[in-house]
C-alpha cells in the first residue's frame, strides 16, 4: 500500500503510532523511511501535531515523540472507568500477595489494550507497560478477552491474519486458536507459557460484567522457574479471590 496516497488525517495517525513503538524517539527522515511518506509531508504532518502538543521535538538531536496532549487522552480514556483508585488498590493487594507483576487489560470493541501494569516486587522486570495492544493470538490478555467475544466476530478477524511464530509456544493457526479459546471458557482461566517471549509465563482469569459479558481480564505474569506450574495454580486461585471485587468497579 502506497501510504503517500492516504489522506492527512490518515498519515498523521499513522505517524503517531508509529511513534507509540520502541525507540519512541524517530528523527523525520526515519520516519519517512519506515512508513513510506514522503519526508516533506511528514515534516508538515509533525509541526502540525507539535501545534496541537501531540508530539514534541527534540531540538538538541531533532527527534520527535508523543506529546502531553497523548497522556491527556488517555487519562480521560481512563477516567470513563470511573474507580481507578479501587481498582489500583486490589491490584496492589494482589502484587503484594504474589510478589509478581499483576496487570488488568479490556477488550474495548476488536482492540484488547493494557489499562494498568504494577511491578513492584520483581528483581527482573516484564516491562509491560498501560497503553499496549495485545495480539488475539497470545498472552493471557488478547486470548482470554478474545475467547469471550463474539464468535463470528473472532472467525473473520483470524481469516484476515497472518501470526508469525515468536517463540516456542505461539499459537499461529485458526485451528489451534479456536481451540485454545474454547479451552479458556471450559476451564473459567487462561495461561499463557512462553508464548511472547523465551521464560514469560501468565495466568488470568476473566472478570464478568454486571451484565454478564467479559470485556476484561486480570493476570499475574513471572519467569519460568522449577515451580511455575504450582505458581500457576496457586495465582489462578488468588485471581479469582479477588475476581469479584474488580467487577463490581467495571463497567
Amino acid at each position: 500500500m502506497d501510504n503517500n496516497k492516504l489522506s492527512s488525517i490518515e498519515k498523521a495517525l499513522i505517524i503517531l503510532n508509529q511513534l507509540s513503538e520502541p525507540p519512541f524517539e524517530y528523527k523525520a527522515i526515519d520516519l519517512s523511511k519506515i512508513l513510506g511518506i514522503n519526508r516533506t509531508t511528514v515534516h508538515r504532518d509533525l509541526d502540525i501535531l507539535i501545534q496541537n502538543d501531540f508530539v514534541i521535538k527534540n531540538d538538541l538531536n531533532k527527534t520527535y515523540r508523543l506529546g502531553p496532549k497523548l497522556y491527556n487522552l488517555g487519562s480521560v480514556y481512563l477516567h470513563n472507568f470511573n474507580f481507578e483508585n479501587k481498582i489500583l488498590e486490589i491490584l496492589n493487594k494482589i502484587s503484594e500477595e504474589t510478589k509478581e507483576s499483576v496487570g488488568l487489560a479490556i477488550r474495548d470493541y476488536e482492540k484488547v489494550i493494557s489499562l494498568y501494569e504494577i511491578e513492584f516486587f520483581q528483581p527482573l522486570k516484564m516491562n509491560y507497560r498501560p497503553g499496549i495492544f495485545y495480539p488475539m493470538n497470545r498472552g493471557c490478555y488478547g486470548k482470554c478477552l478474545m475467547a469471550y467475544y463474539d464468535e463470528d466476530k473472532v472467525k473473520k478477524l483470524l481469516q484476515k491474519q497472518k501470526f508469525e511464530k515468536v517463540c516456542i509456544n505461539t499459537l499461529t493457526t485458526t485451528e489451534e486458536i479456536l481451540a485454545e479459546y474454547d479451552k479458556i471458557k471450559r476451564q473459567g482461566y487462561v495461561t499463557s507459557i512462553e508464548e511472547t517471549f523465551k521464560y514469560a509465563i501468565g495466568v488470568g482469569v476473566p472478570i464478568f460484567n454486571c451484565n454478564n459479558e467479559v470485556t476484561t481480564c486480570l493476570a499475574v505474569s513471572f519467569f519460568k522457574d522449577d515451580y511455575y506450574l504450582e505458581k500457576i495454580e496457586k495465582f489462578k486461585e488468588i485471581l479469582s479471590s479477588y475476581a469479584d471485587q474488580i467487577a463490581k468497579y467495571i463497567p
